[in-house]
């Protein structure tokens, strides 16, 4: 069966892309000279022009960024799809989102909070990660453009605070996710509080290969971005078929 995640994806950037204005940036007078300005353009006509300092400007480039990220993200998933499938893919009508229970709750999410020492400092994009695991999967998620949060705080069933790695939205979708990356899978001790820890979880709504993922790592594996993707697919897959049998 032909990826559903990927086509989905591939149609909601497509549709979201047409959203976006036709933001052009350039100087005025001489490059080393002259004075960098922001405009949108339409009809073959230039109109809204703002000096880039602006808060008018900046608003104007922070559009700019986005479209050209989706516009990255599209290219990367349509090469992708070509040479998967050696055609095209075709774009399917996908339902319109808006504000759901789930994107309240992923909008909500507070992160920073967790009271637990980091025993490692991986930095990568302004935070700091426990491990390179955690810090390369920030990295993909970033690269395929899928929303996350980092350890966001979340109660579950007792009242008690946890900490999950991450939370991820799939705003095509309205589908969360909760990913937990389990390193020193080899240590006893490790292990019972990785039990307590998806105990809780599923006590509170997660389920695991629905909308929970865990991977398990010894030190000595090496990471697949592969499989997280293929994982995430997977779960996309069962929710639509959950959806459409139900």
């Amino acid at each position: 069966m032909r990826s559903y995640f990927k086509q989905s994806y591939i149609s909601y950037l497509r549709d979201k892309i047409k959203s976006y204005p036709d933001v052009r940036c350039g100087y005025w007078g001489s490059q080393a000279g002259g004075k960098k300005f922001v405009w949108i353009r339409s009809n073959g006509k230039r109109y809204e022009t703002h000096c880039v300092d602006s808060k008018k400007g900046k608003d104007l480039i922070a559009v700019k960024k986005e479209s050209d990220d989706c516009k990255r993200i599209l290219l990367k998933l349509e090469s992708e799809w070509i040479e998967d499938y050696g055609q095209p893919c075709d774009s399917i009508p996908l339902r319109k989102v808006g504000q759901t229970h789930n994107k309240r709750l992923f909008e909500s999410l507070e992160v920073g909070k967790n009271p637990y020492k980091k025993n490692n400092k991986i930095e990568y994009n302004g935070t700091v990660y426990r491990s390179n695991l955690e810090s390369d999967f920030a990295k993909l998620m970033d690269a395929y453009g899928i929303p996350f949060k980092y350890e966001p705080e979340i109660k579950v069933y007792t009242r008690r605070n946890r900490y999950p790695d991450f939370i991820i939205y799939l705003p095509w979708l309205d589908l969360l996710i909760l990913v937990e990356i389990y390193g020193k899978s080899e240590d006893p001790e490790y292990i019972v509080t990785i039990r307590d820890r998806q105990y809780d979880y599923m006590m509170s709504g997660w389920k695991q290969g629905i909308n929970m993922l865990s991977y398990y790592y010894y030190d000595k594996d090496p990471y697949l971005p592969e499989m997280i993707m293929e994982e995430i697919e997977t779960v996309v897959m069962r929710n639509c078929l959950m959806m459409r049998y139900s």
